[in-house]
């Protein structure tokens, strides 16, 4: 029997998000658009459908780690927080996220509360399972990375006084700096300047 533990965690979540989508329980709140996963983070995600993907990983993560609850959680999903000169600080994620994300997978019936914290019920554990099963024989293509334009690098203004001043001797035909000069010519250019 093939589980969650047996495909890599990036192909089942994308692939719960999938499936995610087509329940009516899980739904993005009205503020999903604009809102940050955490206090670390300087943007809103940029993905559309980031609320469907963390809601499957919210999943994967209490079928592994469970029973668990949203403070724990809040670990899991936290980063480090760019202070501007001071020292980079790790903060946790988004608890209303986190909190509303378990709780649409409740009324769905994947995840079970009790006073031990959430953990997968046993529809939600034979719904992972199956599609971990999926995933292994007919794993999905590779995600394509998306590429910078890349600038050309402008000169620095100290680069560019020398360049003025080392133009003048390449045009008359002197060695650069990839050239070897010859003992003989070093002891001829010695004898003019004397």
């Amino acid at each position: 029997m093939t589980t969650v533990y047996d495909v890599p965690a990036d192909h089942i979540i994308r692939r719960v998000a999938e499936e995610l989508k087509k329940r009516k329980e899980i739904t993005p709140p009205a503020w999903a658009a604009f809102a940050k996963t955490g206090v670390h983070k300087e943007m809103p995600p940029e993905d559309p459908d980031w609320w469907f993907t963390r809601a499957a990983a919210v999943l994967r993560r209490v079928y592994v780690d469970g029973p668990l609850g949203v403070e724990r959680m809040r670990s899991f999903y936290g980063g480090n927080q760019n202070r501007g000169s001071k020292p980079n600080k790790f903060r946790k994620g988004s608890g209303s996220v986190l909190r509303k994300a378990l709780q649409q997978l409740e009324a769905a019936g994947l995840i079970l509360h009790d006073k031990t914290g959430r953990r997968v019920s046993p529809v939600g554990m034979a719904f992972l399972d199956n599609l971990s099963q999926e995933v292994k024989t007919s794993p999905p293509a590779p995600v394509p990375k998306r590429v910078k334009a890349a600038a050309e690098p402008e000169p620095k203004k100290a680069d560019a006084k020398k360049g003025k001043a080392k133009a003048a001797p390449a045009a008359e035909g002197a060695g650069t700096k990839t050239e070897k000069k010859s003992p003989a010519k070093k002891a001829e250019k010695k004898s003019e300047s004397k």
